[in-house]
């Protein structure tokens, strides 16, 4: 059978395979997102599954292993998240209650009623204003409304997200059980060389462990350390704040200062100069400085890739796919740029072979051409 023959008998299997492949990805499509997060949580856990497996579940089965695992991912990165979810959605009911009372005093009493709402420096500061610019009751009333839409789509959405979690829950439980033998067959299907393809996956993994220890470790120490500053400055709330400061670590551009500076701005309006400089000063110096130094010695030390790289990988991935996108954007950028190197190397290679050849061609006909002369 010759290749033409092969390919063309390979045709209807091929097409078979897309069509299928085309419904498989329509399926899963809805879940990717779920999916996705899945599998970053199971890899980051995925070290503590083997110690166990290997220390006290060594002789039971894998089920019990995996089961501890996926218990230690929803007591430590779910549950967290679901608290502080719930914590912002009561903070912004209560929130909205008093702008409405607020506003229901400026209608009844005036502005004078503000006073028993709001401090006596803000109410010296807002009174000119409400008299100079009677269109600023209007424009808090409409924002409050907007609060309140905003509040129950956040509700539809805290709905959605335990949909979500319980996505998560059940296929990190698979994802850990069976990663070895998913990683195993995936290499086996990518279409490259069996050393290229080891190297791949490597690749991928030490870019995606760097990615994932750096900027969640990085995220959860910034968050300590800023909810530890913001005690110190006398501020209420230090945990909640600090669980904030965390989510606010994995987002460029933001980051803790989005948190701590305007608790410091609040000390200072306060006449707190020592707790706001306190706040300020800390911010800047031990929290900023953290996330500086963590940051570049895991992502680009342990990924072996340029540190630009992972920050287009970083701040691409967010716009792309959001909080995902932080993690997912540097292992495909790693990824693409070893497959680029793969190429220039082959290319390289062919185009020596390509030079032998022509010269071993020129060889072979000037010896020719000498011995019809001789």
């Amino acid at each position: 059978m010759t290749a033409r023959e092969g390919g063309r008998q390979a045709l209807p299997f091929f097409g078979i395979l897309a069509a299928v492949a085309s419904l498989a990805l329509a399926v899963v499509f809805p879940l990717i997102k779920p999916l996705a997060w899945s599998v970053l949580l199971s890899f980051s856990i995925y070290p503590l599954f083997m110690k166990m497996k290997e220390g006290p579940f060594r002789r039971r089965s894998d089920n019990f292993s995996a089961a501890a695992a996926t218990g230690m991912i929803v007591l430590f990165a779910v549950l967290p998240c679901i608290i502080v979810v719930v914590l912002a959605l009561r903070e912004g009911v209560r929130l909205h209650g008093f702008v409405l009372e607020v506003l229901a005093a400026m209608e009844s009493t005036g502005e004078g009623a503000l006073a028993t709402l709001l401090p006596e420096w803000l109410v010296e500061h807002i009174r000119p204003w409400m008299v100079r610019y009677p269109a600023i009751r209007g424009w808090v009333r409409e924002t409050a409304a907007r609060g309140a839409v905003e509040a129950v789509s956040a509700a539809g959405d805290a709905a959605l997200f335990l949909y979500y979690v319980s996505i998560i829950t059940v296929s990190c439980f698979f994802l850990l059980r069976d990663g070895k033998y998913i990683v195993s067959y995936l290499r086996e299907i990518v279409p490259l060389p069996s050393g290229q393809a080891a190297a791949f996956f490597d690749r991928g993994k030490g870019t995606l462990q760097a990615v994932v220890y750096g900027v969640l470790l990085t995220a959860l120490v910034q968050g300590a350390a800023g909810g530890l500053g913001w005690l110190i400055a006398g501020l209420p709330n230090p945990v909640l704040f600090g669980a904030l400061m965390t989510f606010f670590a994995l987002i460029p551009f933001l980051g803790t200062a989005f948190v701590w500076l305007p608790g410091a701005a609040y000390l200072l309006a306060v006449s707190d100069w020592t707790g706001g400089l306190i706040l300020l000063g800390w911010g800047v110096l031990v929290v900023g400085t953290i996330g500086r130094v963590l940051k570049a010695l895991f992502i680009s030390g342990g990924g072996k890739i340029h540190f630009f790289v992972v920050f287009v990988g970083i701040v691409g991935g967010l716009a792309a796919w959001g909080i995902l996108g932080l993690f997912i954007g540097p292992p495909v950028m790693s990824l693409f740029l070893f497959l680029l190197e793969n190429y220039r190397i082959m290319r390289k290679t062919r185009n020596l072979q390509q030079e032998a050849h022509a010269g071993a061609d020129m060889a072979s006909s000037g010896a020719g051409v000498y011995d019809q002369e001789n």
